[in-house]
């Protein structure tokens, strides 16, 4: 009978070709599961790189990491370039507070000089002639450091021979006096004028020999007082003392408008 063999014939075909199609399949899952093939291969290193950091060579890896964590280190640059420019702000209010003081120093400013009396050690005094007769009372500050002075002097002009100092003269000063003290700035003079006889009488009071200044009464003891002598024969009548000012002018303009006993 022919038709058996033809059967068998087909059917020995159809074996061979289900056996070549299963030999093709088991190909292709073995690449699979052992990671067969150029084009896995780059993708399995490129995910050991990112996930571990081996695989490539260190030279292959630095770009992948400055792609990856390039903008949160260009962001700490710019932090720490802000930093600096704060540091330099700092340095440029330094420079502005120095200049602020006007005596290249943040000791050497009147808010500072309020806070501040003046000691005798560090001050300077000095009486020289004026106008007519009037006395410059100069106070030299010859610290580092501003300081404060009283608003004016005390003065008393009496005999230098005589131990009762109790009736020496004492000068009429402007009434009104209030405010912080004066501010007395390093290296700077501070001036206050009296005038011995304002109204230029010829009568003046006897024995006079002597001025005794003491420049910052609340502040200094008495033993800090310094004396001047006065020329024999000069007239005394009626003595007025100014405040301190900056200038000669200023304090002879404050001295004129004396009209209070000092106390």
């Amino acid at each position: 009978m022919r038709i058996r063999p033809n059967h068998r014939a087909l059917l020995a075909a159809g074996t061979a070709v289900l056996a070549l199609s299963l030999t093709a399949c088991n190909g292709d899952d073995q690449a699979a599961a052992t990671g067969g093939g150029s084009a896995d291969k780059p993708a399995a290193s490129t995910s050991g790189s990112a996930s571990a950091g081996t695989g490539t060579p260190a030279s292959n890896e630095k770009p992948a990491d400055t792609t990856t964590t390039g903008a949160p280190g260009t962001s700490k640059a710019p932090q720490k370039s802000s930093g600096g420019t704060s540091a330099g702000s700092g340095t440029s209010g330094g420079s502005g507070s120095t200049s602020g003081g006007g005596g290249g120093s943040a000791n050497n400013t009147e808010a500072y000089a309020w806070k501040h009396a003046c000691a005798m050690t560090q001050l300077s005094v000095n009486v020289r002639p004026g106008s007519g007769s009037q006395r410059i009372i100069e106070v030299s500050n010859k610290g580092t450091s501003a300081c404060g002075l009283d608003l004016l002097p005390t003065v008393d002009l009496g005999d230098s021979n005589s131990a009762d100092q109790s009736r020496n003269v004492r000068p009429l000063v402007p009434s009104g006096l209030g405010g912080p003290d004066h501010a007395l700035l390093a290296g700077k003079k501070a001036y206050a004028v009296i005038d011995l006889n304002p109204g230029g009488k010829a009568g003046s009071a006897k024995g006079i020999n002597e001025m005794n200044v003491l420049v910052s009464p609340s502040h200094m003891a008495n033993a800090d007082t310094r004396n001047f002598p006065i020329a024999s024969g000069t007239q005394v009548s009626g003595p007025k003392l100014g405040l301190y000012r900056d200038s000669v002018a200023d304090a002879v303009s404050s001295m004129k408008q004396a009209d209070t006993p000092q106390q």
